[in-house]
């Protein structure tokens, strides 16, 4: 193959058995579980509660922005005031809620959150510290939430015959094994890292590796579709080249001093030096190598050298900069 494009996607959030009474209640269930019922016109059968127009309480950030997992999510809140505009709109006698820490409506979506609040969905902001809690006696009883209202300062008690957990994504448990496959760096949550966030955006250390989609981070669908155009574009101007032209400045191993310990490949960033299994020395893959020099600085042997930047030449720099 010529390159390799990294679109492995990611995983939505599926809360711990038990967390906000999910999957012990059928009142309780996720946004993606609403929409899906929205979408087939069963949404009476999918929530548990047939014949009922009670409340509605939505809870947002579950699963995202917490202890385990930082990072907003991006898509959680624009989903939830999407849901909720139909909702109301369905229903406009319903009480919809939405329980918030932040409201991040990215860019355009701002216009729904405005039209959700002319609709009639009542926005509670609860603090960082104080997650809202689900509680019932019985299975088929409805549910209470309890939040705390930032604006009003006081503790709230909202029944609702239906909670809708607005859950995150997380990034694919197999992350990991792709990363050491192919040589290249997860960020600190799990999700694949790029070389650098505004230069090379949709590209990794490695040469020829690029990356798309959700396995990046949690995106939307556009700028999903943007960083898809961008990867393509850049596995094109690889793929169409035909041959890759290499720099002069690459490393060398001179096999005679050469004692297989393998420093070098542990210390290559660009994965451009593997041991060979027949003669147990380092063999560099000049397509690959940056000369960065740092293999040639690490081995103990002096069994690399980089090409324009021999001991011989070094010194003979030094001795006519003295001279």
């Amino acid at each position: 193959h010529g390159v390799v494009v990294v679109a492995t996607g990611a995983k939505e959030y599926v809360p711990d058995d038990g967390e906000f009474l999910y999957s012990r209640h059928p009142a309780v269930i996720t946004q993606s579980d609403l929409e899906e019922a929205l979408a087939s016109g069963d949404f009476a059968a999918s929530s548990g509660r047939q014949g009922q127009d009670g409340p509605i309480v939505m809870i947002q950030c579950v699963g995202s922005r917490d202890e385990e997992r930082g990072y907003c999510s991006r898509v959680c809140c624009s989903e939830a005031v999407k849901n909720a505009i139909r909702l109301k709109r369905m229903d406009p006698e319903r009480d919809v809620f939405i329980l918030y820490r932040d409201v991040r409506t990215y860019g355009t979506r701002e216009i729904y959150f405005e039209e959700a609040r002319d609709l009639g969905v009542i926005f509670i902001r609860y603090p960082d510290d104080e997650v809202p809690t689900v509680c019932s006696t019985v299975e088929c009883s409805p549910v209470t939430v309890e939040v705390t209202d930032t604006l009003l300062g006081e503790r709230l008690a909202i029944p609702a015959d239906l909670v809708v957990l607005s859950t995150g994504i997380v990034p694919d448990e197999r992350n990991k094994a792709i990363a050491q496959m192919l040589k290249v760096p997860l960020d600190e949550n799990g999700f694949f890292l790029e070389a650098h966030m505004k230069l090379r955006p949709v590209d990794f250390a490695t040469e020829g590796v690029f990356l798309a989609g959700l396995a990046h981070s949690p995106k939307t669908i556009d700028e999903t579709i943007a960083q898809a155009h961008a990867a393509a574009g850049r596995a094109c101007t690889v793929l169409a080249a035909g041959t890759i032209m290499a720099d002069g400045i690459k490393s060398e191993v001179m096999k005679t001093r050469c004692a297989g310990c393998g420093l070098c490949v542990e210390v290559c960033q660009y994965s451009a030096i593997e041991l060979d299994d027949k003669d147990d020395i380092a063999v560099v893959n000049t397509a690959l190598c940056k000369g960065c020099g740092l293999c040639a600085a690490t081995c103990r042997c002096g069994a690399i050298t980089l090409k324009g930047f021999t001991e011989e030449e070094i010194l003979a720099e030094v001795d006519a900069l003295i001279c």
